[in-house]
């Protein structure tokens, strides 16, 4: 009676048991026999599953971002040395005058200008959100009166956020000496704060020229001078720093970034040739009698 009970349930475990060792000895034979493409293929199956294709996708989207941002940083690192080499050519140039500055291009940016004339402090305006060795504070600029009928706008130097204040000028009676550093009008990019289009402005988002150019009585040059020395100095603000000419990290992100993709694109095929190994051992492993 018992034995008449198991008989079937036996009968299944063998059968099932004759497949398997059948279809283990039919893929070996077939890995023998055929060729490397076809082994290869068999190992292989497994990548043409849906959540395989997911990661092959995943995979392939990481790469392309990790070479992009090695390419981008790559190339602010060239940007940066190139922009280094005016700033160092341009320092060393000829130094301009006053006159230069209302013929304005590109070209003059960095250059060393003399300047003199008369402070016009009642139209002093301040450029907010300017820091200075971590500390917060804002940007004083100027009018300097050349003639009665043009000036060039001063940024004469950097003021703590506690004393912001556009009368901080105490400006001296006679002529001003002062020698500086040539630079382009500021403009809105893409973001940032917008300064009104009308009105008198007392602080400004950035040194921007033609805004400040609207409500001076004067004809301001369309670039504007960052004080080095001035004689007599006018105020207590400390004179803003020179252009950077180091190289920054971009090289050294750029290399992060290239390594971060020689470690997915070495690695990931690593990854689907052991998971290929393993689903091969298993597929072709022992025959159980």
């Amino acid at each position: 009676m018992a034995f008449s009970a198991l008989g079937p349930a036996h009968a299944t475990m063998k059968a099932e048991h004759t497949a398997t060792v059948a279809t283990r000895m039919y893929r070996r034979s077939t890995a023998a026999e055929s060729t490397l493409p076809a082994s290869v293929l068999l190992m292989y199956g497994f990548v043409r599953e849906p959540k395989w294709i997911a990661a092959h996708l995943l995979t392939l989207l990481l790469l392309i971002a990790f070479m992009s941002a090695g390419v981008w940083q790559f190339q602010r690192h060239q940007a940066r040395g190139d922009r280094n080499e005016i700033v160092v050519e341009r320092s060393s140039a000829t130094v301009l005058t006053a006159t230069d500055l209302f013929a304005s291009t590109e070209s003059i940016e960095f250059r060393m200008v003399q300047l003199e004339g008369k402070w016009s402090p009642e139209d002093a305006v301040l450029i907010r959100n300017r820091s200075h060795q971590e500390m917060a504070g804002c940007h004083l600029a100027v009018p300097l009166a050349i003639s009665d009928a043009r000036a060039v706008l001063v940024v004469v130097g950097w003021l703590h956020q506690s004393s912001c204040d556009a009368n901080q000028l105490e400006p001296p009676s006679e002529t001003v000496s002062l020698t500086g550093r040539v630079r382009l009008s500021q403009e809105r990019g893409a973001i940032g704060a917008r300064d009104s289009s009308s009105g008198i402005l007392a602080s400004l988002a950035r040194t921007d020229v033609a805004r400040i150019d609207q409500q001076v009585p004067f004809s301001l040059a369309p670039v504007y001078v960052e004080v080095i020395t001035s004689d007599p100095s006018a105020t207590s603000a400390i004179p803003l720093d020179p252009p950077p000419t180091h190289l920054g990290p971009h090289l050294a992100y750029a290399v992060q970034w290239f390594l971060f993709f020689a470690v997915g694109a070495v690695g990931y095929p690593l990854v689907l040739r052991r998971h290929a190994r393993k689903g091969e051992a298993e597929n072709l492993g022992p025959v159980d009698n």
